[in-house]
């Protein structure tokens, strides 16, 4: 029996380490008996993106039908990865339903494998990733978007996304845990999703690393002021950055709300295919010392107050404190930049009259030993070897060169 992996996402949950490893691999995937197709990969390391990705009906087809040819031309099992097919699952779903009718024209079972993440995690994870982009919305307004809008991806209530999947027929499912996948790796776990044999190993490379938290930073400013940050924004940024955490996570009201928001639909994922991982506990506020606010202002957190969260730094809030303080910033570096340059200029001033002086000496102790040598031979008894050699010394020119310079250098 020949079977397809349709292998659907969702995002964040790996699938670009698992393309990787099936991409670079050919020749032990068919001694494994496995076809990674080239047809709809974006570039030769990529999954089959180009297939879920939308297009022109004519353009899907075409592609569709290069598959199946391919797909004809070899005796294998076959793999077909892309994070993108779980949106095109969402939004398009007769598309996909179209490309699962046409692989059972060549295969006796599809199989669709899908990932699903904690909703804290996934936000936090994509939040960051989106940042690459120069994503302009705040931390906080985009966990609050997420809990209700898809915004052009899926929904994070993952009783919507399977009841999608339940409507495609021609197909058997399974479904995992990320969290648990994680341990001792996403691959492996996949690679035991799939039957692949133990004796056949495949390596794994690692993708898609996380962004450092400056860079994060740097790109949430550039998005939110629309244009370059500043050399002196740039530094600040970059001093702030080095007291941070490496990984900043969510307040705990947001991380409690979201919880919250999806703990029913977890429950029910969790209960009908044994993901207990899925599940998450809403953590209590510890409060900040006695509350002495005004109103009915809530207390904060006191995890919130001793740690720097993805709701303070990447908010309209934390680039007003930046803006005007980079300013002062700017200013005093412009002084003090000014003031090395004067000094350098001043360096410069010494260099040369003390080389001057240097060859004035060289001259002074010339005539020097000139004026000795007449004075012993006029009067031997004479002191005036000793009153020339003072006159011309070094250090008594020094002496009046430092005062020169302290009369007439520039006040600062």
């Amino acid at each position: 029996m020949r079977r397809c992996y349709l292998h659907i996402g969702t995002h964040k949950t790996g699938t670009s380490t698992i393309q990787l490893a099936l991409a670079q691999q050919p020749e032990r995937l068919a001694g494994a008996g496995f076809h990674f197709p080239l047809t709809g990969r974006l570039d030769p390391d990529s999954g089959q993106h180009r297939l879920a990705l939308p297009a022109p009906a004519d353009t899907l087809h075409a592609l569709t039908d290069s598959l199946i040819d391919e797909i004809r031309g070899t005796p294998h099992h076959v793999i077909l990865s892309s994070e993108e097919f779980s949106h095109m699952l969402w939004r398009r779903p007769a598309e996909f339903q179209r490309i699962v009718d046409g692989l059972s024209e060549v295969v006796d079972e599809i199989v669709v494998i899908l990932y699903l993440r904690r909703q804290t995690d996934y936000i936090e994870s994509n939040y960051q990733e989106r940042l690459k982009s120069r994503f302009c919305l705040d931390f906080a307004a985009y966990a609050d978007a997420r809990l209700t809008l898809d915004l052009a991806e899926f929904p994070l209530d993952y009783t919507k996304l399977l009841a999608q999947l339940d409507r495609i027929t021609g197909i058997n499912t399974v479904i995992r845990s990320y969290e648990s996948a994680c341990v001792p790796s996403v691959l492996a776990d996949f690679l035991h999703v799939i039957d692949w044999p133990a004796r056949f190993e495949l390596h794994e490379e690692r993708i898609n690393a996380s962004t450092p938290l400056i860079e994060q930073l740097k790109n949430f400013y550039r998005a939110q002021q629309q244009r370059e940050a500043t050399p002196a924004e740039e530094r600040l940024l970059e001093l702030i950055g080095q007291h941070l955490p490496e990984r900043p996570h969510m307040a705990a009201a947001t991380r409690n709300r979201i919880v919250e928001h999806f703990s029913a639909s977890n429950a029910e994922v969790a209960g009908r295919f044994g993901l207990d991982a899925l599940r998450e506990e809403a953590s209590l506020p510890r409060e900040f010392g006695t509350w002495c606010g005004l109103g009915h202002a809530p207390p904060p957190d006191h995890d919130d107050m001793a740690a720097s969260t993805l709701d303070h730094l990447f908010s309209r809030d934390f680039i007003s404190i930046v803006e005007p303080v980079a300013d002062c910033l700017g200013m005093t570096q412009s002084a003090l930049e000014h003031t090395q340059s004067l000094a350098r200029e001043r360096q410069h001033t010494i260099d040369e009259l003390e080389r001057r002086l240097e060859a004035t000496s060289a001259v002074a102790g010339a005539k020097t030993a000139e004026a000795g040598e007449v004075a012993d031979f006029a009067d031997p008894g004479s002191s005036a070897r000793a009153k020339v050699a003072t006159a011309h010394s070094p250090s008594s020119w020094r002496m009046r060169l430092s005062s020169f310079y302290r009369r007439t250098a520039p006040k600062t």
